[in-house]
């Protein structure tokens, strides 16, 4: 991914976290997300099978697999779409896991990518911080974090997407150009 894409995938999570943090005493919220999820199965799966079907038309072959997983993913979708519950407290336990790997992924970009440039120690803080609310919604019992996740959630992300673009600016920002001096032989 080039630098503009990524600059993009940060403003949309620093986006999706706003919207958490504003929403997060909404009822149901959480089976919103799932049955939105489930759609987004469910809509390319009926895009692929109606593509399948009519490439397989002209040119007199089957695609089994295609036909195969698209199927499967109708059916998930499907079965979000109308049956979200047993989905949220998988949902939350996935989302959880995902900031836990943000976490290690920013501290790895950190450590290695950004090998050198010597980034302050304080950006190094927000993704420990983002690993630790990951570990604590995992360890929590459903019952208990269902209320407060999207809350916890959203400021995660916002703090992810402030970090991530405090990085992209450090790494990403003015560069000085460096003359090249060739030694010539006297």
């Amino acid at each position: 991914m080039n630098s503009k894409s990524n600059l993009i995938t940060y403003l949309f999570v620093l986006a999706a976290g706003v919207l958490l943090i504003i929403m997060h005493q909404k009822a149901d919220l959480l089976k919103w997300m799932v049955i939105i999820m489930g759609a987004m199965f469910a809509l390319p799966a009926i895009i692929g099978i109606f593509m399948n079907m009519s490439r397989s038309s002209k040119r007199n072959e089957n695609n089994t697999a295609q036909n195969i997983s698209s199927i499967g993913a109708l059916i998930l979708g499907a079965i979000m779409i109308i049956w979200p519950q047993p989905f949220v407290g998988f949902f939350v336990y996935v989302l959880a896991a995902i900031l836990v790997i943000t976490g290690l992924c920013q501290i790895y970009f950190l450590a290695a990518c950004c090998r050198p440039l010597i980034m302050p120690w304080w950006l190094y803080l927000l993704p420990a911080l983002i690993i630790i609310a990951g570990i604590v919604i995992i360890c929590s019992p459903l019952r208990t974090i269902e209320t407060t996740f999207t809350l916890i959630t959203g400021i995660a992300l916002v703090c992810a997407a402030v970090n991530a673009l405090l990085i992209y600016l450090g790494s990403n920002g003015p560069k000085e150009k460096v003359e090249r001096v060739t030694i010539e032989n006297e």
